[in-house]
């Protein structure tokens, strides 16, 4: 899925594409491949939207319209370390993930939302990080609810390529007001 040239990001780089609209609209498609098929949710007709937020919209199967806002978990100091020339990587903690993804929620719930009614807002973080296994993400996750939110209906979690499961692996983010 990631391209690469000279000019890209070299930390975390897996999505990374030549500009934003590409990289968003590359980044949800995975994201409601996976969760069509997982949750079986039948989300449809994404395209990208401007002027954002948000950053796409799709159908959903009652053919309401959906807010799509896409976010990124990264480190930004070893983005602009390895931007640097320094080769390093963020070793996640225990406990380090969920306010770090509380943090870009409560973000996103302030937005704008143009374009609306909406019948749902989903965020769709992402991420690259070395250190983000399956396992620790479900690990951390787990016991966790976000919220609530007065206009995120909904958040997921997708990690890079998992070439031994010949996945992008999913993970809801769970919200307090679910």
């Amino acid at each position: 899925m990631g391209h690469s040239n000279s000019r890209m990001r070299k930390y975390a780089s897996f999505f990374e594409w030549s500009d934003k609209p590409t990289k968003e609209i590359g980044v949800v498609e995975e994201l409601l491949i996976s969760l069509n098929k997982e949750l079986g949710l039948g989300l449809h007709s994404l395209q990208s939207f401007n002027p954002d937020p948000p950053d796409c919209i799709c159908l959903n199967t009652y053919d309401q319209l959906v807010a799509i806002e896409v976010v990124e978990v990264v480190c930004q100091e070893a983005v602009r370390l390895n931007a640097k020339g320094n080769d390093v990587y963020r070793l996640w903690g225990r406990g380090e993930l969920a306010p770090h993804i509380e943090q870009l929620l409560k973000r996103k719930d302030k937005k704008t939302y143009h374009g609306g009614p909406y019948g749902e807002v989903i965020v769709c973080l992402f991420t690259d990080e070395l250190t983000l296994s399956p396992d620790f993400v479900s690990d951390e996750l787990r016991s966790v609810f976000w919220g609530p939110y007065k206009q995120i209906s909904s958040a997921f979690l997708l990690l890079s390529y998992n070439p031994e499961s010949r996945v992008y692996p999913v993970f809801q983010i769970k919200l307090g007001n679910q």
